[in-house]
């Protein structure tokens, strides 16, 4: 039996090795910006506060759509646009489950108040200080091609909020981007399960 303790400890301390945090390398503007689509659901007028789901109209993961000015939205593939006579200068989604969305991108266009300029800033659900992006050069009155932000490859970042300021003559076409599980994890696993057989095999051999 002592073998046998022998050979599972180096294991286990691989395993809490792995299992340790990575360091977090933070989010990066998206070089190619998509993902699954986000639904508004229902038809909203005037309301400062909606939730929808990404992935179909009334199913899918939740997400809560908070606003600066109160908004009227279409019931599909979101769009979000000012109340008649009033302004929208912010948008914050809050994703339902936290560590599901590793990227998020947008449509939209501005009035001549932006000067073309949208600010994105991303809260990650690890505890770090937001991030701030700066989009630049969008015009006016026109839209915007699709821009964004993702975690960078391997930082294990995951969205809790993101939130959009600017002039908005109508914000659209969100899309998320799903999670991939993280390297560390994935061998966790992995490692677990050998330490594991390994663990059987030896107590086999010292009862034989």
């Amino acid at each position: 039996m002592r073998n046998a303790r022998w050979s599972l400890g180096p294991v286990l301390l691989l395993v809490c090795f792995l299992a340790a945090p990575l360091a977090r390398a933070g989010f990066m503007i998206d070089p190619n910006p998509g993902g699954v689509k986000f639904f508004n659901g229902d038809a909203n007028k005037g309301v400062p506060s909606f939730v929808g789901t990404v992935g179909g109209q009334h199913s899918g993961p939740m997400v809560t759509v908070s606003t600066v000015g109160k908004v009227n939205t279409g019931a599909g593939f979101s769009n979000i646009t000012p109340v008649k006579g009033g302004s929208l200068t912010m948008l914050t989604f809050t994703p339902e489950d936290a560590k599901l969305f590793s990227g998020f991108s947008f449509r939209g266009q501005l009035l001549s108040g932006a000067g073309g300029t949208v600010t994105v800033t991303v809260q990650d659900d690890q505890g770090d200080p937001p991030q701030t992006f700066t989009f630049t050069g969008l015009g006016k009155n026109a839209d915007f091609a699709r821009i964004g932000i993702i975690a960078i490859p391997g930082s294990g970042e995951t969205i809790k909020s993101v939130t959009l300021t600017s002039d908005w003559k109508e914000e659209k076409q969100n899309e998320f981007t799903l999670a991939a599980p993280e390297p560390a994890s994935l061998a966790l696993l992995g490692i677990g399960g050998l330490g594991i057989a390994g663990y059987v095999c030896c107590r086999r051999r010292v009862t034989v």
